[in-house]
């Protein structure tokens, strides 16, 4: 074997060897000599009368270093093993299940062996539990790891609570813990128990975090493979330990594992916004602040239910706080300067009256002509935009019959022209024209955007300012 060994490194092809190697396990030999032989005929024999030279030699390896010995011949066996797997034999199942039994030190390695095969062995669920149940660590540790794989429906119903049951035990809470990260977002089992286990005091700060991390991922309404009731739930248990946590710790690992999955977990924008919102009015630290203030940033116009708590936070003392809250308020509200020397405190709420088409409800009065404003707009026309529009239809929707649903006040088309070059010469006297008989600047368009807002990436300062006052 030595020989075809030396051969085989000169590349001499292993079909030219094999007929040695056949030789050798026919002569009954086993020990070393039978697992090269073996391993050398691996994908050019059949893979089942392989293994129990191969098992042979990884037990004899196993046990002798479990005595003290090196590991080198484990590693060689293991390696030798796991080859004989890759070849995907199902005739290797029934014999491996047989060898669990042989010796200890080898299970843990066998088990994850068995677990390679697609589709599993049958029963293998069951047979994982009864292996959690070991006397030994290291195969009991194994069969947790493996078991969170089993992620159908009915192993979950089997292995799940008995999971959730050991998150109570000091000693296996981590493999509880590793077992139920595996399943997160696809059973109810376990959440109590994580929520519980992240509000104890008496437990270990990165075991607590973990189990945080775990009902966030359960409650992540972007996972695809798990149930939108378990969302319901573990949301529910979510909200439950991190508003607190939210509202009342500094920048500490509980605040990062709540929020950092927040924008999957509360979807919606405003139902996200209104809740950092209260946990930003609530916590007086800094930096808690600010990391509050920039995830609302991050929101942009989204984040308009919470402008108003944004807003308080320009009164703080402290000068980061104070530049945060500045530097969402760009972003979710960016004309509150120009609103501010208003002496408006927030956007405009009213939206623009619908045009019902029935006639159930009509502004009152006549819109100025839309065909024609819109051209008299494009020239920059102050002339022309005075004969349509005065102080009785400059609240109302142009008239517009071509246009699909309510057309927009003068106002809103005044500044929709806003960067046009054709336009620019006489808008600011336009705009100056609508302000001085009574057009809103602050108007809530048809899209739910505030116009002011709007203006504000598309207008020139001396627009802004003519906006304003």
């Amino acid at each position: 074997m030595n020989a075809a060994g030396a051969l085989a490194t000169m590349e001499v092809p292993e079909t030219e060897l094999a007929a040695a190697r056949r030789r050798v396990l026919s002569s009954g030999v086993r020990g070393y000599v039978g697992f090269l032989a073996a391993r050398g005929l691996i994908g050019i024999d059949p893979a089942p009368p392989l293994l129990p030279y191969m098992i042979d030699y990884y037990v004899d390896a196993v046990e002798a270093e479990e005595r003290g010995g090196s590991d080198d011949n484990v590693k060689l066996a293991e390696r030798a093993l796991e080859y004989l797997v890759a070849t995907k034999d199902r005739g290797l199942i029934e014999p491996l299940q047989r060898t669990l039994e042989v010796s200890p030190p080898a299970t843990p390695f066998l088990l994850k062996q068995l677990h390679a095969f697609e589709p599993k062995p049958p029963a293998w669920t069951d047979s994982l539990l009864r292996y959690t149940e070991s006397a030994y660590p290291s195969t009991r540790e194994r069969a947790w790891d493996l078991i969170g794989d089993q992620r159908d429906a009915a192993s979950l119903e089997r292995w799940a609570p008995k999971a959730a049951r050991l998150l109570a035990d000091h000693n296996m809470r981590r493999i509880a813990l590793s077992a139920l990260s595996d399943a997160a977002g696809r059973s109810v089992h376990g959440l109590p128990e994580l929520a519980a286990l992240a509000n104890d005091a008496t437990a270990d700060a990165a075991d607590r975090v973990r189990a945080i991390e775990i009902l966030a991922d359960a409650a992540d309404t972007s996972r695809h493979d798990s149930s939108a009731r378990v969302h319901g739930v573990a949301c529910k248990h979510w909200e439950q330990v991190c508003t607190p946590i939210l509202k009342t710790h500094d920048v500490d690992d509980y605040f990062k594992a709540c929020r950092n999955d927040a924008s999957y977990i509360v979807s919606d924008d405003k139902q996200r916004a209104a809740l950092i919102a209260g946990w930003l009015a609530s916590n007086t630290y800094v930096d808690a602040k600010v990391v509050l203030l920039r995830s609302l940033e991050s929101m942009w116009d989204s984040a308009a239910p919470a402008a108003s708590t944004v807003r308080g936070q320009r009164m703080n003392a402290d000068p980061r706080v104070v530049q945060a809250a500045e530097a969402a308020l760009n972003r979710i509200e960016p004309a509150w300067r120009e609103r501010d020397s208003r002496g408006a405190s927030s956007p405009a709420s009213a939206a623009i009256k619908q045009v019902a088409p029935g006639g159930v409800e009509r502004p009152a009065g006549k819109g100025a002509d839309g065909a024609s404003l819109y051209a008299a707009m494009a020239k920059g026309d102050i002339a022309a935009v005075k004969r349509l529009v005065n102080s009785g239809n400059v609240q109302l929707p142009v008239r517009y019959p071509q246009m699909q649903g309510t057309p927009p006040l003068p106002i809103v088309v005044a500044v929709n022209y806003c960067g046009i070059p054709q336009a620019a010469a006489g808008l600011k006297a336009i705009i100056v024209y609508l302000r001085s008989i009574g057009a809103d600047p602050d108007v809530t368009t048809l899209d739910g955007s505030q116009l002011l807002d709007t203006a504000k990436y598309r207008c020139t300062p001396e627009i802004m300012d003519a906006l304003s006052h």
